[in-house]
């Protein structure tokens, strides 16, 4: 009589804090796409995630850890990759069109991101966390001002451009599209506006 064996009951890996926290992050900015700041509470947090409250509070302490998460998110993705792209090799205009547009494909992916950044919430009720966001909005116009500063010394922009105007400009354009997309639930293309917008904004560059 052959012997019967039990079957193997595969162990789930074990993943490492980071992962989790991006996990956590990631469902985060999915609740705030689809609901708003008001409707982030670690129950649904957890619920979305995947995994159990307590697990949540292993990686962090509360909401505010979590929104401070958040807003490091946003900074590596938006301002982290501005910088990458600033410092290559590329020209000044193709610069500014890569980063515009990364920072349109971001919004679309996360539509939670706007939410998140024009949030009263947030402003009021977490000023760390929004001084935190003030200051990479800071660096981020700093960076797009330096590529625009080098396209006028190279001369492939006009020589009458203000740089930080000009940077302020750009960043108006994503703000107030991603303002009018969220507003509308999404009511229109984003791309295709973008596009609209970039056309517009080389005329102004040269």
């Amino acid at each position: 009589m052959s012997e019967k064996k039990n079957p193997r009951v595969p162990m789930q890996e074990k993943k490492s804090t980071r992962v989790r926290k991006e996990e956590i992050v990631q469902a985060s900015l999915e609740i705030l796409g689809s609901k708003g700041v008001g409707s982030l509470t670690i129950a649904a947090i957890a619920e979305t995630a995947g995994m159990s409250e307590a697990n949540i509070y292993r990686h962090f302490s509360g909401k505010k850890d979590i929104y401070a998460a958040v807003a490091g998110f946003i900074g590596s993705e938006v301002m982290g990759k501005a910088a990458a792209i600033a410092g290559g090799s590329r020209k000044p205009l193709e610069k500014l069109e890569t980063i515009f547009f990364n920072h349109i494909a971001l919004i679309q992916e996360h539509p939670g991101v706007p939410r998140f950044v024009f949030s009263d919430d947030i402003h009021l009720g977490y000023r760390d966390v929004a001084e935190t966001l003030a200051g990479h909005i800071g660096t981020y116009v700093q960076t797009i001002t330096g590529v625009i500063a080098a396209g006028i010394a190279e001369g492939d922009f006009q020589p009458g451009l203000a740089p930080r105007e000009t940077a302020l400009t750009l960043l108006g354009m994503v703000q107030m599209t991603a303002l009018r997309w969220t507003i509308s639930n999404a009511s229109f293309e984003l791309r295709p506006e973008a596009e609209k917008l970039w056309k517009n904004f080389t005329l102004l560059l040269r």
